[in-house]
């Protein structure tokens, strides 16, 4: 590998980091861990994300690097995503290592690992670009085929332990394999718009993370609302939620801000977390960040802005 790849696939990596970052510490965010709240969790903190994001970094370059090696006509080869699941179970070894056993980012690995190789793979075009639509069907190509098996398998399971498994089989609901089989049109048709018309109207980077997180609320399967209570209810409950904020203005009224503090109540009270939508969000940025900074420094935003209040 060249030492120009060797820099994509750092790129690639820490602008991931930086998204993973960015979400995790961006507020009001109901039931998710925030810089300010711990949501609807009592086993970590944003301490906790700090660390795993940091310690999984070295895996999202990996990924970009399997991907930089892979030429063009083999895209979608089983083995690719057989040796992306390989180095998922390693990160997920190093998070659990960080966090003391806590799972912080099962979700956003999985999706990480694939979008940074679909991405290393995009890099090495004629005209190494990173386009979000380029990428995202591309991911789709590499990770669609053994998902799909995936859940054909689930039908065929008896015991089922894992949650999103549980709704597939009872209620078809495909949950985060079906955005990474679809190509994931939550992030193309409804994360990116929203979170690139708030950056527009001169939103701060933490009130466009939020607004891309409603945004995606308000349409996405999300099975981790149903780990504390397995309801499908809870599902159409949030995205109704997350569509009345953004009725009310999102955080650009005072009516929806005021609107979305109460959420924060409600989504403890009823012990929701809106786990899938949040990874979806860490890579909506990601995916803005590298469309953005094609050919050159992807994280030169310094991180304050995340932060930044308005």
């Amino acid at each position: 590998m060249t030492a120009s790849q060797q820099d994509t696939s750092y790129s690639l990596a820490e602008a991931m980091t930086y998204s993973v970052l960015a979400e995790a510490v961006s507020w009001p965010s109901p039931g998710l861990v925030s810089a300010v709240s711990t949501g609807s969790h009592r086993d970590m903190d944003i301490y906790t994300f700090l660390r795993s994001a940091l310690r999984i970094q070295p895996y999202y370059q990996a990924a970009a690097r399997l991907g930089i090696e892979e030429s063009a006509d083999r895209t979608g080869r089983e083995d690719l995503f057989r040796m992306l699941q390989k180095l998922g179970r390693r990160a997920e070894a190093g998070m659990l290592r960080a966090t003391g056993g806590v799972n912080t980012h099962k979700g956003t690995i999985f999706l990480g690992l694939i979008l940074c190789a679909a991405a290393g793979i995009t890099s090495q075009g004629p005209s190494g670009g990173a386009e979000p639509q380029d990428i995202c069907r591309l991911a789709g190509g590499i990770a669609g085929s053994p998902l799909r098996k995936q859940l054909t398998d689930i039908l065929k399971e008896t015991q089922i332990t894992s949650t999103g498994g549980r709704a597939y089989k009872e209620w078809r609901i495909r949950g985060i394999r079906g955005e990474v089989i679809d190509g994931f049109p939550s992030i193309l048709q409804q994360g990116l718009p929203s979170f690139r018309s708030a950056l527009d109207q001169g939103a701060d980077m933490r009130t466009a993370v939020i607004h891309c997180l409603f945004s995606l609320m308000s349409v996405v399967q999300d099975t981790t609302l149903l780990n504390r209570d397995f309801d499908k209810e809870r599902i159409s409950y949030t995205q109704a939620c997350a569509l009345e904020a953004l009725d009310r203005g999102s955080l650009f009224t005072p009516e929806g801000r005021a609107y979305i503090r109460k959420l924060e109540k409600d989504f403890q009270l009823r012990s929701l977390s809106p786990g899938g939508s949040a990874d979806l969000l860490a890579m909506t940025v990601a995916l803005h960040l590298w469309d953005e900074h094609q050919g050159g420094e992807v994280c030169g935003e310094p991180l304050r802005y995340v932060c930044h209040s308005s």
